[in-house]
């Protein structure tokens, strides 16, 4: 289908007579001009490029060439061409929103599990093992449990939350290696997805072929911000950073974190709320860019859970003075 049959299609559905509570509509192209001074956007996937025109290759989709964001998608989908791994930095599905939590587990991630199950999402959860003093993965496996089985997308985040520019190469590998030993303690399993923390690295071609080389292909960012780990930022004022990041129509992936209670008791039921009265599909970030069988999630290990033992311990050591580090001067 050519992008002007599609474009065609989509105003049949999105343009006069859409129902508003039941989908994202809005001024689809008609003619493949876009962007404020056209005052439509690009159909489906399709990118409005810094010419005003929709697309759907890197000169239209790539942020750093002037993709307008909300008149379309913007984004590089496919790449990894050379081989590092794949950089996500949105959902490429229509009307679709990839909700993603950073630095669980905590006990009351159960509260969001049971929030997430009433109404019948699928999320992704990016786990540390041991980034605050008091806070151990083992202690909270069978909340890690319960989100894998329940379909949930398990991704890494690293051990201890480092700036991964600020690290060695033997400590990149261990921040990495010793999380993936926790998750084959735990699910049997380790993730393909991964998430820097504060973002830290993506650029870094060396950082990423560590983490490739760490059985993780796919590394996620995200286009949203809730912003709700930031000292200071209320919860009323996360809720109007989301608002006013999500209210174009276009699909997303929104970075929320579920070790902050009040994100799981209030933030994340408000962005349900608002995201289902405007006819969102929720999905995991892996399901939201195609990659939609969970069996290609994971590296199998023993592919089985396992049972607490003397191992499934954390310790200060362990933590390798994380909060200490800093991200890398860009000139060195």
């Amino acid at each position: 289908m050519g992008l002007s049959q599609f474009s065609s299609h989509l105003i049949e559905y999105c343009g006069d007579g859409c129902q508003a509570g039941y989908g994202v509509c809005g001024n689809v192209s008609r003619d493949d001009t876009c962007g404020p001074d056209a005052g439509v956007r690009c159909g489906g996937t399709f990118c409005c490029g810094q010419s005003g025109t929709c697309g759907d290759t890197p000169e239209f989709c790539d942020p750093d060439q002037g993709c307008q964001e909300g008149y379309g998608y913007c984004g590089l989908p496919d790449d990894n061409t050379d081989g590092s791994p794949k950089v996500i930095y949105t959902c490429h599905n229509l009307n679709t929103i990839a909700l993603t939590f950073d630095d669980g587990p905590r006990s009351w991630t159960n509260d969001l599990l049971d929030t997430l199950d009433e109404n019948n999402i699928k999320a992704s959860f990016f786990i540390n093992g041991h980034n605050e003093d008091k806070y151990c993965i083992y202690d909270y496996a069978e909340i890690l449990q319960r989100a894998y089985s329940s379909g949930h997308l398990i991704a890494h985040h690293t051990w201890s939350h480092p700036y991964l520019t600020g690290v060695s190469s033997d400590e990149l590998n261990y921040q990495l290696d010793f999380l993936n030993q926790a998750f084959k303690k735990i699910l049997g399993v380790t993730p393909r997805y991964f998430r820097f923390p504060y973002g830290d690295g993506v650029d870094d071609d060396s950082i990423k072929s560590t983490i490739l080389a760490n059985g993780m292909d796919k590394i996620v960012m995200w286009d949203v911000d809730s912003q709700d780990s930031i000292d200071g930022v209320t919860e009323k004022q996360s809720e109007e950073f989301f608002d006013q990041d999500t209210n174009d129509g276009n699909s997303h992936i929104v970075l929320n974190h579920d070790r902050i209670q009040t994100t799981v008791n209030k933030l994340a039921p408000y962005e349900i709320s608002q995201l289902t009265n405007n006819g969102f599909i929720f999905d995991t970030v892996a399901g939201c860019t195609g990659d939609s069988d969970s069996n290609n999630w994971y590296n199998i290990d023993t592919g089985s859970f396992g049972t607490r033992d003397d191992t499934w311990t954390c310790s200060d050591d362990d933590m390798h003075d994380a909060d200490n580090t800093s991200p890398r001067d860009p000139q060195d």
